[in-house]
């Protein structure tokens, strides 16, 4: 049989050209559905009302820059009905389920051998159990069985990250440089839920738990990769970009403030004015705060405060709120966390009383406290500073590993 074709040749030119437009479109599509690394469609999402593109990324454990990617998305912006490509890593079921080589770090595979144990594989890498059992999820040290592949990664330690009130997985993940879909593997309670503030997550990281790193004295020092102190519900930043300090001395503000909103439900706001700029140094106004260890903050009064925070106003024994200052001073020296807090040596007593009230041993009081010893004497975690009546001024221990914290 002879097939019939039209005598004209631009009528089989048409026909070539719309069946190459056919074969480059499937193309295309399928390499929007396949990622570099092997991965496999997880299918189409429609985008409803209320979805954003950070949203997305947290739903499906993926990244943002992946979901524009897919989707050939120059920006963040998307539309209600959109339909969005959504891919999902090979093998991601089955490591969500609890697979034999489900890991933390993505490393070289080792295949159990007949005689081995978790002990003779480690001395055989040169890492420790620990590393291996962080590196595959669910692994337990006395259950392993010949032919179970095994990750043996670069070690990774183990953080326990207690999330903060509006944080969301893809922030955790970017901070701890993991993805979103091990954070959720590594606490399969989460399931799809959102987080909650204070509950804890566990997860393993390369990166430290803190970069940042103060080099130097208060008054002649700088900040390494210094992190701005986060919003709380307890206090107004006065100005952002003097907030910049070490990653602990923000911990140890944020975690102080939880203990004030925690026993004071109606505690007014507190101002935090300067801290350390952004990559520490000499700033105006002040001949401390170099490093990212100082911060100064308004003292509760008795009234008076407005919405926006106690401000700096120079107070009296009478006007200070003991009661609520003393929970806040009180989360630092307990832990130890304070080197020095500055406070005029006429609030001292009414703290003073407060911490006895409270049950502050004698050792404590003389430890914490220069009162009721004079303005000289040189020892006290609280103790007398000029021009500190309206503020505190708190002064950080250098953090372990901070080698050149003077």
């Amino acid at each position: 049989m002879i097939a019939r074709f039209s005598s004209s040749p631009w009528s089989a030119f048409a026909r070539l050209a719309t069946l190459s437009m056919a074969v480059q479109s499937a193309l295309t599509l399928l390499l929007m559905l396949v990622s570099p690394a092997g991965a496999v469609a997880q299918g189409r999402v429609t985008v409803r009302s209320g979805d954003a593109l950070s949203l997305l990324a947290e739903r499906f454990g993926v990244s943002v820059a992946d979901l524009r990617a897919w989707n050939e998305l120059e920006g963040d912006q998307i539309q209600v009905g959109q339909e969005l490509v959504v891919v999902e890593a090979a093998g991601a079921d089955s490591a969500a389920a609890g697979s034999e080589d489900a890991s933390a770090t993505g490393g070289p595979v080792y295949e159990v051998s007949a005689g081995d144990n978790l002990s003779s594989i480690a001395q055989r890498f040169e890492v420790s159990i620990d590393d291996i059992l962080g590196w595959n999820d669910g692994l337990r040290a006395d259950a392993i069985r010949v032919g179970q592949r095994l990750v043996i990664g670069t070690p990774r330690h183990r953080v326990e990250h207690r999330v903060r009130s509006g944080e969301s997985l893809s922030r955790i993940a970017a901070r701890y440089e993991v993805s979103v879909r091990d954070l959720r593997r590594w606490n399969r309670a989460l399931g799809r839920r959102m987080l909650r503030a204070d509950e804890t997550i566990v997860l393993w990281s390369e990166r430290p738990e803190s970069r940042s790193e103060s080099v130097g004295v208060p008054h002649g020092g700088r900040l390494i990769h210094g992190e701005r102190l986060p919003r709380h519900a307890g206090y107004v930043i006065r100005d952002r970009d003097s907030a910049y300090g070490t990653r602990e001395t923000n911990d140890a503000i944020v975690e102080a403030f939880d203990a004030v909103v925690a026993s004071h439900r109606r505690a007014p706001k507190l101002r935090v004015h300067d801290l350390s700029a952004q990559r520490g140094g000499r700033m105006s106004g002040h001949r401390s705060h170099q490093n990212g260890r100082d911060a100064d903050i308004s003292y509760f009064h008795r009234r008076g405060c407005p919405a926006d925070g106690c401000g700096f106003r120079r107070l009296t024994p009478n006007d200070l709120d003991a009661e609520r200052t003393w929970t806040l001073l009180h989360a630092w020296l307990a832990k130890d966390q304070a080197h020095a807090i500055f406070i005029d040596y006429s609030l001292q007593r009414p703290l003073y009383q407060e911490a006895r009230r409270q049950g502050a041993t004698r050792e404590e009081l003389h430890r914490w406290f220069q009162f009721p010893r004079g303005v000289g004497f040189p020892l006290g975690v609280i103790r007398h500073f000029p021009q500190h009546r309206d503020h505190l001024h708190v002064r950080f221990r250098c953090a372990e590993g901070d080698d050149e914290c003077r």
